[in-house]
């Protein structure tokens, strides 16, 4: 019995340690989409209720950012990075 909750208990520790593994690993790669090159889309928050999806290429998501809001009419829009797409 006691062997039991001995290998219950590792078993437990071990898929917690692969789950944050898996958690890192993700987070790892949103990180480097951010200032990699391609398609970036974008959320943008608008106060006047017409909220929208907006795609930009760009070297990075910062570049393709700044030719959104220098392109499109985006007064009194907030935009939030969602992403990296594929082209």
């Amino acid at each position: 019995m006691k062997n039991h909750i001995i290998f219950a208990a590792a078993a437990l520790i071990l898929s917690g340690s692969a789950a944050i593994a898996a958690t890192s690993d993700i987070a790892s790669h949103r990180r480097s989409d951010f200032y990699a090159p391609g398609k970036h889309q974008f959320y943008a928050w608008c106060a006047d209720g017409q909220d929208r999806l907006l795609a930009q290429n760009g070297a990075t998501a910062n570049e393709a950012e700044g030719k959104l809001l220098a392109s499109q009419k985006l007064g009194g829009c907030q935009l939030s990075w969602r992403g990296r797409i594929p082209s």
